[in-house]
């Protein structure tokens, strides 16, 4: 596989980068979900329930076991009355969901600066000739839009961690702008059926090419030249 884009289709990096960024986003939502689990606190009771059952006539190194879970249990329940009430602290000496949500945030930014300097290095390929001119347009503000996006959600969320709750709907307000984003762009992406683009080898369109006789391009090249229309900004 080719490492930059051409009229073979995509590279490898472009489709790294890519994939990538799929895996990123989808970690991204896991953790969240997770965070919002955990804000729907219970108290739980963190006295062990040996301490009742001994009466207090327990072994020093007992105690000392059982103080040492109620220790934690304590923490553990402080730690998520915290996010209950929407105080985010970051970094504050244990690494939990919070400080993993930020850092994948910042990964994720990361990710779009480098998919931003790469795309300026390299050419797009040519449209697939599925996509009629409708699709073609859609697709490039889409994209454009999913591209900004990576970089204004995790802003957003960085916003809502340092200004407090009242920001809140600046993060969500960014999040459903992205997730309506993408799914205009998996919509005409599986409509047309031109997913395989951004798969692993090389796209249908160099094969067929490629296994023409010396000198003619095979069927698909020519449905290519055919409707060729200029390069993808």
């Amino acid at each position: 596989m080719r490492l930059r884009n051409g009229e073979h289709g995509y590279g490898a990096v472009t489709k790294t980068l890519h994939w990538v960024t799929v895996g990123l986003i989808l970690a991204q939502l896991y953790v969240g979900y997770r965070m919002d689990a955990e804000a729907d606190f219970r108290e739980a009771d963190c006295d062990p329930p040996e301490e009742s059952r001994s009466g207090g006539d327990t072994p020093d190194a007992v105690d000392e076991r059982l103080d040492r879970r109620e220790d934690r249990c304590e923490a553990e329940q402080e730690r998520l009355e915290t996010a209950a009430e929407g105080e985010y602290a970051v970094l504050d000496g244990a690494f939990d969901l919070v400080d993993l949500h930020v850092v994948l945030g910042l990964v994720i930014a990361g990710i779009g600066v480098a998919r931003v300097v790469w795309r300026a290095t390299t050419p797009l390929p040519p449209w697939s000739p599925r996509l009629a001119a409708a699709d073609r347009t859609v697709l490039k503000w889409v994209e454009r839009a999913l591209l900004a996006l990576l970089f204004l959600v995790p802003a957003s969320g960085i916003a809502l961690v340092r200004g407090g709750e009242d920001l809140l709907w600046l993060h969500v307000a960014a999040h459903l702008c992205f997730y309506a984003a993408l799914a205009v762009h998996v919509f005409v992406v599986l409509r047309r059926r031109v997913v395989g683009r951004m798969l692993p080898g090389r796209h249908p369109l160099a094969r067929a090419t490629a296994a023409s006789p010396a000198g003619q391009p095979g069927p698909a090249s020519t449905r290519a030249q055919g409707s060729r229309r200029p390069r993808r900004p």
